[in-house]
């Protein structure tokens, strides 16, 4: 049998034409972050390096990552150049049943990044693996954009991507690593893939900050434009590819057009077809008081002109959504962020009014938990139906007791990580452990909420840009004590700026991250824990659920942990499957 290959392309040039005889090679699973200066494994979760394989395994229709580690002793000092040539071929995986194709399996060259401070008290300085460039073109040791500077260990994310009718069974295939032309290493890949498939609908409610016009600032283009226009969409289209929505859906706000007390909105309708019938968008958020209306008061005292404006727009929406079956998925937002003083809570208490009397059974969401923080402000519970509640907020009795009495009345309960939440909870850190992305659906479910949102997915307006500076948020410094804050509010790459500062082709549209793809690993076991539940197992997942998550500050850190659940739930879910076509007549 013919393997068909496709190359990739490590970083480097051609000048270095000699072979270096000690590079190395070995691979890892997924959920580890490898250092420049990690010991070699010869064996893990994924590795056995006495028979050179990898072996890795999921569901159809799901991504398998893993990496492989190119390691080289660097030179003797800066005068030398660091090794370079190396490039990635990976056949076609094959079944007695079914072929995988080379092009479901992606590889990225993983660009490092220096942190010159730690972010949290198990951070650690340094360079740290975090951008994923598609490889393009040849890449080496060096750590760009330092000069001089070469690391030990390169690594590389291959991502393998399980089409929803592929045959289950057992995969073969190889993964060949070549240096300026020729092999230094062979390795054996086996896929296994479950016979059941993740659902195409993803089940957990994601609101991520992606907004056209930090975007269109940091490309130097009008955010009214066009090329503004096409640019948020790729990255929408980058969110949705990967089981994620944006948090302000900015191409599916009306256009709201005010005269002698009258509003008259406007829908895009190519926009919606987009975002709601093929992109199949889970929650629309809409503000419930637009600025145009408004402008700019937020105030208790809602004058009864304003009112009168802000119903008229927010009963023309609901009529919207309802005339095409979408109402289920709208949401309005308070305009209230954050509040946290007893103006603040009023004014939220009499917004929430509002829009309950203007577009009824329409969530109205806030970001405060339902547990006032003081007794004397009120509460928010019978008017705010859709909380978004503070990671830090998450501890304690009270809380969890609360979500569960609002979800009894239909309420929806989402969390956020913000940049003063400290270890040991989570966070989206360069260097923070590769669980803690994984792990916050896991949390999600645990708590019994339906959602997690983050304010930022590109916040790079306070820097050159963030191929080099880890701390995009720099004014994090002020709302979290005085900690360095390595990658918050920027989970994603322009990919404008490949090439200056990884080699890669440009990217039209964003590049991933470490922290964005294990993210995304983590929403798909939450795919997982819902199949058992829709299967009939409801208790094996909470089980599951509770055998990695205690609460927001206690949880399972430990890929070994991960793996072996996942395998459990893989097979009691073909078992819950398996048992219920039987059951068919």
């Amino acid at each position: 049998m013919t393997l068909n290959f496709v190359t990739v392309f490590l970083m480097g040039g051609f000048a270095a034409l000699a072979q270096t005889p000690s590079a190395e090679v070995w691979a890892v699973p997924s959920a580890i972050k490898v250092r420049p200066d990690d010991r070699v494994q010869a064996r893990n979760l994924v590795w056995d390096k006495s028979t050179k394989t990898i072996s890795i395994a999921g569901a159809k229709n799901e991504h398998v990552p893993f990496q492989i580690v190119i390691t080289v002793p660097p030179p003797p000092d800066r005068h030398h150049p660091a090794a370079s040539g190396f490039f990635v071929e990976a056949s076609d995986l094959v079944s007695g049943s079914g072929r995988l194709a080379r092009d479901q399996v992606k590889v990225y060259f993983e660009h490092v990044i220096l942190c010159p401070g730690k972010s949290s008290p198990i951070g650690k300085t340094g360079f740290w693996p975090d951008a994923l460039a598609p490889l393009t073109a040849p890449f080496g040791m060096a750590a760009a954009p330092f000069r001089g500077e070469a690391i030990r260990n390169r690594g590389i994310w291959i991502d393998v991507i399980t089409p929803p009718d592929l045959p289950a069974g057992d995969y073969t295939g190889t993964v060949r690593i070549s240096e300026n032309g020729q092999e230094i290493d062979r390795l054996n890949l086996r896929l296994k893939v479950y016979n059941f498939a993740l659902p195409s609908e993803t089940h957990l409610m994601t609101y991520m900050g992606v907004d056209s016009r930090s975007l269109a600032a940091f490309h130097h283009v009008d955010p009214s434009s066009p090329e503004a226009k096409a640019l948020l969409r790729k990255y929408h289209a980058f969110l949705y590819a990967n089981r994620m929505e944006p948090w302000f859906n900015e191409p599916l706000r009306p256009q709201i057009k005010e005269s002698g007390g009258a509003v008259t909105l406007g829908f895009d309708a190519e926009a919606y077809d987009l975002y709601m019938k093929q992109w199949k968008t889970k929650r629309v958020i809409l503000e419930s008081a637009p600025g145009d209306l408004i402008r700019g008061s937020r105030s208790a005292e809602i004058s009864v002109e304003t009112a009168q404006l802000v119903k008229s727009y927010l009963k023309q929406v609901c009529d919207y959504y309802r005339k095409n079956g979408w109402l289920d998925r709208l949401v309005f937002n308070s305009p209230i962020d954050e509040p946290n003083t007893a103006e603040a809570y009023e004014e939220t208490r009499k917004w929430a009014s509002l829009v309950h009397e203007a577009a009824p059974g329409v969530p109205f969401l806030a970001t405060r938990t339902p547990v006032p923080q003081h007794a004397e402000w009120g509460t928010l519970r019978g008017f705010v139906n859709s909380f978004s509640i503070h990671g830090n907020d998450l501890n304690g009795t009270a809380i969890k007791n609360a979500i569960r009495a609002e979800q009894s009345k239909g309420g929806e309960m989402s969390w956020y990580i913000s940049c003063d939440q400290a270890y040991p909870q989570p966070n989206y850190f360069i260097d923070a452990p590769a669980m803690d992305p994984i792990m916050v659906p896991w949390i999600t479910w645990r708590y019994g909420m339906q959602g997690i949102l983050y304010w930022d997915m590109k916040h790079w307006s306070e820097v050159k840009s963030p191929w080099t500076d880890p701390v995009t948020f720099m004014s994090g410094y002020f709302c979290s004590d005085g900690r360095v804050l390595n990658g918050e509010g920027s989970l994603i790459y322009p990919g404008s700026e490949t090439t200056q500062y990884t080699g890669q082709a440009n990217v039209d549209g964003p590049v991933s991250s470490i922290r964005f793809e294990l993210l995304r690993e983590g929403i798909e076991d939450y795919e997982y824990l819902w199949l058992l539940k829709a299967l009939g197992d409801a208790s094996f997942a909470d089980d599951a659920a509770k055998s990695m998550v205690v609460d927001v500050r206690a949880f399972s850190r430990n890929p070994e942990e991960l793996f072996a659940l996942r395998e459990k739930m893989a097979r009691r879910i073909e078992q819950l499957a398996g048992n219920k076509a039987l059951a068919r007549p």
